[in-house]
């Protein structure tokens, strides 16, 4: 196997290793800033921390967007989020079954706000182009999810917080982090359009699989190592909250700054996919609030039943 042959490969697993390491630095480094300027560790767990887990999203679907990749930009933030919801907690309730603790009230605007972007692309994308007008509305309900949420937050008294570590140096960390993000998305977005190209694929199908499985390790390992800690409401509102940045924000801003065409079977078949497992997810939660291994084992059996279909697809 010639290094020819390989180069795709190892952009893809090289961007998959910067965007995790470029996200962790982005966060470490923008938190304990927010921190040391007075911000509450509430505001900064629901803005900072959830934007720093959907950053390889953003990185990799802004990119793709100004290289003319509409297809790989939207196919990533709508796989991340399929991926997120039916994989990430399928895999974190089956380790540990997952006990939401929280009001409910939030918990229906956290499901809402993932369900209403979904629509308004299956609504305004329908004839397989996103417009800067649909992208400005994306971008909205975003904004509108934040200001509810960060106004929730300073509702809540916190504790000072003693932050480590001197402001230029996590000034620098949070520079480095942006930097290796950056470079990451260029390298997972050229090795997936040759990927995508070599075995005749679309990009938009490379995005909903492997790019997505590999934007989509943050909120794995934050899910994970959550439950484990016995912190299950932050595994599912990492997943629900990175759910409104991927279609709020990531398509959004990469929409707005290119509008694009994108695959019709996007619209018409992952967006209800994904608009069906929120629901999914919602109903086990608020039945209960719980998700148990059973449940688990369903939405790992529904995100292997997706496989499948993209599969039949690609075929």
């Amino acid at each position: 196997m010639t290094f020819e042959t390989l180069l795709p490969w190892l952009l893809v697993a090289g961007g998959i290793l910067c965007l995790g390491l470029g996200g962790s630095w982005l966060v470490d480094g923008a938190s304990r800033i927010a921190l040391k300027l007075g911000i509450s560790p509430m505001v900064v767990g629901l803005t900072v921390v959830g934007f720093g887990t959907s950053m390889p999203e953003f990185a990799v679907s802004v990119m793709a967007a100004l290289r003319g990749s509409g297809g790989l930009s939207l196919g990533n933030a709508v796989g991340s989020n399929i991926m997120n919801l039916l994989l990430v907690l399928g895999v974190a309730a089956v380790l540990v079954p997952i006990h939401v603790i929280g009001s409910r009230r939030l918990l229906y605007r956290d499901l809402a706000f993932g369900l209403i972007p979904a629509v308004v692309l299956f609504a305004f994308a329908r004839t397989g182009f996103i417009n800067q007008a649909t992208a400005l509305l994306l971008l909205a309900i975003f904004a509108v999810f934040i200001v509810m949420v960060v106004s929730q937050a300073r509702g809540h008294g916190s504790e000072p917080v003693v932050v480590t570590g001197t402001l230029p140096r996590q000034v620098a960390l949070t520079v480095v982090g942006i930097a290796v993000l950056i470079g990451g998305s260029e390298m997972l977005v050229i090795g997936g359009v040759e990927l995508a190209r070599r075995f005749g694929v679309s990009e938009a199908l490379v995005g909903l699989t492997v790019v997505a499985f590999g934007t989509s390790l943050p909120e794995l390992a934050t899910s994970v190592a959550a439950v484990l800690k016995g912190q299950s409401e932050i595994g599912v509102g990492n997943v629900l909250g990175s759910n409104v940045f991927n279609l709020g924000l990531v398509v959004g801003t990469a929409f707005t700054l290119r509008p694009a065409a994108v695959p019709i079977n996007v619209i018409r078949w992952d967006i209800p996919i994904l608009v069906a497992a929120t629901v999914i997810v919602g109903l086990f939660v608020l039945r209960d609030g719980r998700i148990n291994r059973w449940e688990a084992a369903i939405m790992l059996i529904l995100f292997a039943a997706y496989l499948v279909f993209l599969g039949i697809r690609i075929a």
